[in-house]
């Protein structure tokens, strides 16, 4: 009897031990996860600024030209920026909850592919593993 209840004890160690790297796995997988997506955000964010940077300045570079052509300075900012905010107070008026549905979609389409892939790269490497175990064993 008392052997049977250290091979208890044994095992109950060993499947505490089980859940608590079971745990650790999936916080560092849940937390590579979300280094990827702030990664991935940064970088957007970054190529999001550039962009309207060089929007800003290509805007008042037109602003300028138009200026002249006209003959009047403020006129060409005047024309180049009446559409921006027409097309501003629109959205903003609108709210248009297409545009923020399709927004969702695609993050929401980019997050469940990357875990469906990483789930993949997992099941490739477990079943690899079981047949390296199996011929290992024929062997």
């Amino acid at each position: 009897m008392d052997d049977l209840g250290k091979r208890i004890k044994h095992v109950t160690h060993e499947l505490k031990e089980y859940v608590e790297k079971r745990m650790e796995l999936t916080i560092l997988n849940i937390s590579g996860e979300i280094t990827y997506w702030v990664g991935r955000s940064v970088q957007s964010l970054i190529g999001y600024t550039i962009l309207g940077l060089g929007l800003v300045f290509a805007l008042i570079a037109l602003s300028i030209f138009l200026g002249e052509l006209i003959g009047k300075e403020w006129a060409g900012f005047a024309i180049v920026s009446a559409p921006i905010v027409v097309i501003g107070l629109i959205l903003v008026i609108t709210k248009p909850k297409s545009l923020v549905k399709k927004i969702q979609d695609q993050m929401l389409n980019e997050l469940l592919s990357s875990l469906e892939k990483k789930d993949l790269e997992e099941k490739t490497l477990l079943t690899e593993k079981t047949l390296n175990k199996e011929t290992e064993d024929n062997v």
